[in-house]
């Protein structure tokens, strides 16, 4: 008897009971159904590769948390909330603090 990965239940075959495979399955089905956009798609051109080596160059340090390098620029109003690649909306981030703003406005 071993311990799925995800649920903690025991079962007999495998790394996941049944229950739990199922689910992975459809959740991988769906994510091939609709991929995701490449970054070209999504907005980021050659406006934003420009504006975010400025950024960087300028500031060495996260504008979010203060203590880490910058190694991303973060958009202040996201693209997908109508903001744009100017570099009065980009500011340096960290990996971390960045990616974990998602899709909110500070």
């Amino acid at each position: 008897m071993s311990m799925c990965s995800r649920c903690k239940r025991l079962y007999s075959l495998g790394s996941r009971c049944v229950p739990c495979a199922k689910t992975g399955a459809k959740r991988r089905e769906r994510k091939r159904q609709h991929p995701r956009p490449s970054p070209w798609a999504r907005g980021y051109n050659t406006q934003y590769l420009k504006a975010r080596a400025a950024i960087l160059a300028a500031t060495p340090l996260c504008a979010i948390c203060y203590s880490r390098p910058a190694t991303t620029a973060d958009h202040i109003v996201p693209l997908s909330r109508g903001g744009t690649n100017d570099i009065q909306n980009l500011r340096p981030a960290c990996g971390p603090r960045n990616f974990s703003r998602d899709n909110r406005t500070d």
